[in-house]
């Protein structure tokens, strides 16, 4: 299984896993086609006795128009999704550390078109030649280092994973190898997002400087770290729901005590993982989106435009990808975001730009389907027919 791999190419196809359906979405004064039937599609998707924590949110231009959670955030023992449940964000935070490395592109303190080199040295393979743009875009050519015989062993069912002990960089970094023809073709890569979070290390001037700064920087957006953070904190584990993975047969593992952990798992979300380091809620993903697509508050207008324009090698690959988001094609509509899974979770949040609407779901259930982005499939589908 590929870590906090964008699951989006494969969304529309996914299996609906039944759940149990509780909405609740905001005050109405009266009829409201989308919020009906949105209502529906969530009630259609997540229908049923057992299953999975989800929380659902739509925004629209900066409001909450409707809202929905459903299901269990730990099975055993049993603990229902709140609206401040924590999800493990995974490839959904590939997006909100590229807006932050676009913001620094702002500022000036990451030139998109310079070589990594100039602020990491040149031991790192490929330094030289891989600018901060091939990373946004997948263009830099690194091999997956997930399945490097330096690093597989660390990882979950390898012989020295420890999901109590933190992860640095330099434990990742001897499963970097050199990229493949950087800058010439599209190949997802969650090594160079990894490799993009270290060079963001580096201008802050240490990790605990990066997560103050990303701070910050999620704060332009509204949030104070309650639903949407990069930082490892003990107070985030009681509201943590586990993940769960398909163990054959109807079974359930939960990642969160199947390996040992005594608390949320090391390489659930935070840094060195610049592939997946987001927690949070739906609504926190939302608003996040909210605030960088439709009230365009996080970026230059420029930066924004160039930031979901997809690549040429990207439209070429059938994964039309700007820099860190995704386009998403579907229901008439182009909705622009990103999706993920990782650990047990899996996420899905889009923006319809024309329209002003953000749509994110978070599940705690990462399957042979995907279920965070068939609930968004259908909740896309419920609003570009009410709209």
């Amino acid at each position: 299984m590929l870590r906090r791999i964008a699951v989006a190419a494969g969304l529309l196809a996914a299996t609906i896993v039944a759940v149990p359906h509780t909405a609740t979405a905001s005050a109405r004064t009266g009829p409201d086609p989308v919020r009906a039937a949105l209502d529906k599609a969530f009630a259609e998707a997540t229908g049923g006795a057992d299953g999975p924590g989800v929380q659902a949110v739509a925004m629209r231009n900066g409001k909450v128009i409707w809202s929905a959670r459903t299901g269990r955030a730990v099975e055993d023992p049993p603990a229902p999704v709140t609206g401040r449940t924590l999800f493990s964000l995974a490839s959904f935070g590939k997006l909100i550390l590229g807006a932050y490395a676009l913001h620094q592109a702002d500022k000036g303190a990451l030139p998109l078109d310079q070589p990594i080199s100039a602020h990491i040295g040149t031991k790192l393979p490929g330094a030289k030649v891989v600018t901060p743009r091939m990373l946004l875009t997948h263009t830099a050519g690194y091999p997956d280092l997930y399945s490097h015989p330096s690093t597989a062993p660390l990882l979950p069912r390898g012989a020295e994973y420890d999901p109590n002990r933190p992860f640095t960089f330099a434990m990742l970094a001897p499963g970097i190898s050199e990229p493949v023809k950087p800058g010439t073709r599209f190949a997802y890569s969650n090594t160079g997002f990894i490799i993009l979070a270290h060079v963001l290390t580096e201008i802050a001037g240490g990790e605990k400087a990066l997560e103050r700064d990303v701070r910050r920087f999620l704060a332009k957006a509204g949030e104070r770290g309650d639903h949407l953070t990069g930082e490892r904190a003990p107070r985030h584990r009681l509201r943590f729901a586990h993940g769960y993975l398909d163990g054959g047969n109807g079974k359930l593992v939960d990642y969160f005590t199947a390996f040992g952990a005594t608390g949320v798992p090391t390489d659930v979300y935070g840094l060195p993982f610049g592939d997946g380091m987001f927690a949070g809620t739906a609504f926190g993903a939302a608003r996040f989106l909210d605030a960088l697509f439709t009230g365009r508050r996080l970026l230059h207008p420029a930066t924004l435009d160039a930031m979901v324009k997809p690549t040429a090698l990207s439209v070429a690959a059938n994964m039309p990808y700007g820099m860190a988001a995704l386009t998403v094609e579907y229901a008439g509509l182009a909705w622009k975001g990103h999706s993920g899974g990782w650990g047990g979770f899996t996420s899905m949040a889009a923006t319809d730009r024309a329209g002003g609407v953000t749509i994110a779901v978070v599940n705690n259930r990462l399957t042979e389907t995907d279920a965070a982005g068939a609930t968004w499939a259908k909740l896309a589908a419920a609003y570009a027919a009410a709209k």
